[in-house]
């Protein structure tokens, strides 16, 4: 009677209390599955902006849905859509619409898909290599999956959220993956100098640089190996009419043509001689006599085709090879020095430095003929000569000290002692380089910079056993030149960048008696070298040709 009275006072739940009750809780079900699938798509919508701002440029972010008025939009729809079209698409124009991209959803594959991500990217970038066959490809690329699902990084590469790349090949993972790189990396680092068209003008431009600024730093192809030196011998540029003396002076002028340069010899003989160099046969061109002047030094002044003469007496000699015409020039104004036996010319032609007595350099005008200015060394000038580019003079002396005068002002900018202590007997300049020969035998070779701190010789040269009477760069500044007078076959070549004599040449059977002069070509296609026997051997270096 219990149970039945029990059950008799609990209510009775009718059948469409319970069908209302389910559809509220259906209802209620919904309603947190609309907010949460909301809440999804306004996080996906605030990521793939976010990516688009970080990642971009230009990438615009083309947002899809079928959305109603208030709430009550087509939840059904935009959940059946969430499962086979993307949330978004990029706009890689840039500026088309939503509708304008709308037709890409359309059902389009993979290939189509990748084609149209490849347009995007390459054509504002004019990569060239997007029309040029790569250099080598790794047929195992082929043959190779991975899954980019598996790595958070590789997710990026996905053109929507809804691609299967659980299975991708190797050769589209390459892709991708550069073209993610053109579309970050490259859009911050500059990297235009990797495309051929930029380095084809970056080298150009080196180059124009390069020939401008140092030689040494020349194009690879122009520069000279060490160790082994080729050289051929040519019939001597004066053999058609040989000196009778010593020859003290050989000199090319600076402006000649390259193959067939020209060349003065000068000697003790009192006549001087010019000559066009041929490796085959050189030709004589003209010579004068001046019966007074045993001459001691020659030079071309620069380009302009007038050859300075000067031997042991106070006045010298102008001669205009180009008008015929020989100056006499008695003596320098204002100075007392009754030879001007030694004397360096500038390379531009305007301004000789004759070495005066008591330390005193003489600075003279070509122009004018006039005396300009005198350069006062402590000691005794021994050795002096012109930078290439003619602003400033180098001399030494009895002091061993190393001057550099400022042709501007006319002061002294600089004094180092050179490092072998002996009085100094020849000076060289490169645009790089400054060689120092002493009465010792040893050249030292310095690095020719403007830099306040104390000079250590890149190399000291001790392969002569006398006194280093002559020191000459060539064009470019890669070979040094050295000789004695003292030393039969007292000569040297060293490759300047390596700082190494030449072992192959010259040789003990290299016929070259007693060197007292040299001399290299404008481009340094023929060495010249006037001995004591009268003769101007002519050699010729065929990595110059």
């Amino acid at each position: 009677m219990t149970d039945e009275s029990e059950k008799a006072s609990m209510p009775s739940i009718s059948p469409l209390t319970s069908s209302v009750q389910e559809k509220k809780r259906k209802s209620v079900f919904k309603k947190k599955k609309r907010k949460r699938s909301k809440a999804d798509i306004q996080d996906d919508e605030e990521e793939e902006r976010l990516t688009a701002m970080l990642f971009g440029p230009g990438d615009v972010v083309a947002q899809k849905r079928q959305v109603g008025h208030g709430d009550d939009f087509s939840l059904d729809v935009g959940i059946n859509e969430e499962k086979s079209k993307p949330l978004f698409e990029l706009d890689r124009d840039g500026g088309g619409s939503g509708d304008d991209v709308g037709h890409d959803r359309d059902g389009p594959g993979q290939d189509e898909l990748g084609d149209h991500h490849e347009d995007g990217i390459d054509q504002p970038f004019n990569m060239e290599r997007s029309h040029k066959a790569a250099a080598w490809v790794d047929e195992d690329d082929e043959g190779v999956t991975v899954n980019v699902m598996e790595t958070k990084q590789l997710r990026k590469l996905r053109h929507h959220r809804t691609e299967d790349v659980s299975d991708m090949k190797g050769t589209e993972l390459h892709q991708r993956l550069r073209k993610r790189f053109e579309t970050t990396t490259m859009t911050l680092a500059r990297t235009d100098w990797a495309s051929l068209e930029s380095n084809s003008r970056h080298k150009e431009e080196e180059e124009e640089e390069v020939s401008s600024a140092t030689p040494l730093l020349a194009a690879r192809k122009d520069r000279l190996p060490p160790q082994i030196l080729q050289v051929v011998r040519c019939p001597d540029a004066n053999l058609k009419d040989p000196n009778d003396a010593v020859v003290r002076a050989v000199h090319f002028h600076p402006g000649s043509d390259p193959d067939k340069p020209l060349l003065l010899t000068a000697g003790m003989d009192r006549t001087l001689r010019f000559f066009h160099v041929s490796e085959e046969e050189s030709e004589k061109v003209h010579g004068i006599h001046f019966p007074k002047l045993p001459i001691y030094t020659a030079s071309f002044l620069g380009e302009s085709g007038q050859v300075a003469v000067s031997g042991r007496r106070r006045f010298f000699y102008i001669y205009d090879a180009i008008a015929g015409k020989l100056e006499f020039v008695p003596k320098i104004m204002g100075r007392g020095e009754r030879s001007l036996e030694r004397f360096a010319a500038s390379p531009d032609g305007r301004t000789i430095a004759f070495v005066g007595n008591d330390g005193y350099i003489i600075l003279v005008d070509v122009k004018s003929r006039q005396w300009i200015a005198d350069l006062k060394m402590s000691g005794s000038v021994r050795a002096v000569t012109f930078t290439p580019d003619s602003e400033q003079v180098l001399s030494s002396g009895s002091d061993g000290d190393v001057y550099r005068w400022d042709l501007r002002t006319h002061r002294c900018v600089e004094r180092f002692a050179n490092e072998d202590g002996t009085i100094t007997s020849t000076l060289s300049a490169s645009r790089k380089h400054v060689a120092v020969g002493a009465e010792s035998g040893v050249v030292n070779l310095y690095p020719d910079t403007k830099s306040e701190e104390d000079r250590v010789p890149l190399k000291s040269i001790m392969h002569l056993q006398t006194s280093a009477d002559n020191t000459c760069f060539n064009h470019d500044g890669q070979i040094l030149a050295l000789s004695t007078q003292r030393e039969r076959h007292g000569l040297k070549l060293l490759h300047v960048p390596s700082a190494t004599i030449f072992s192959n040449w010259p040789t003990s059977k290299t016929p070259l008696n007693y060197v007292w002069s040299m001399d290299f070509s404008p481009s340094s296609r023929f060495l010249a070298i006037g001995n004591d026997k009268g003769k101007c051997l002519l050699y010729k270096l065929p990595h110059y040709h």
